[in-house]
């Protein structure tokens, strides 16, 4: 999703949000690090969510593959972290996992888990997020 200070845009495009399948999960960490460095070089505080269960199961080439995959997603979090820049990572499992704390702390990252998560309280939990000021 692109850059929005609407809620309401931000709500409705997560609502039709798919899950599950592929996840190319380093190549998505990449590409919000990327927006984000944009986001504040132009002098604005990005807060990037990211809404998944931890679980890489597609490496950075494309091939799938759990081993490489979480170590592609693990290098591509600490790449993220060292940029200093703010991130929520919101766990979507049904039960808190290991995986997506993991990467989180890696990334350097507020950990929420919030299975079912609707709506509100995405919005809440990003509301939460702000940098203050």
């Amino acid at each position: 999703m692109p850059p929005t200070r609407s809620l309401a845009r931000a709500k409705r495009a997560l609502a039709a949000l798919p899950g599950g399948g592929g996840t190319p999960l380093a190549n998505a960490i990449s590409a919000a690090l990327e927006l984000a460095q944009q986001i504040a070089r132009a002098g604005d505080t990005p807060v990037t969510v990211f809404l998944t269960d931890g679980r890489a199961n597609i490496d950075r080439h494309g091939a799938p593959g759990r081993a490489q995959a979480t170590q592609d997603a693990k290098a591509a979090a600490e790449a993220f972290a060292v940029t200093g820049l703010n991130a929520l990572l919101i766990d979507t499992s049904p039960q808190p996992a290991d995986a997506a704390r993991e990467l989180s702390q890696a990334m350097g990252a507020t950990y929420i888990p919030l299975p079912y998560a609707g709506a509100a309280g995405l919005t809440q939990a990003v509301l939460l997020a702000q940098p203050a000021g």
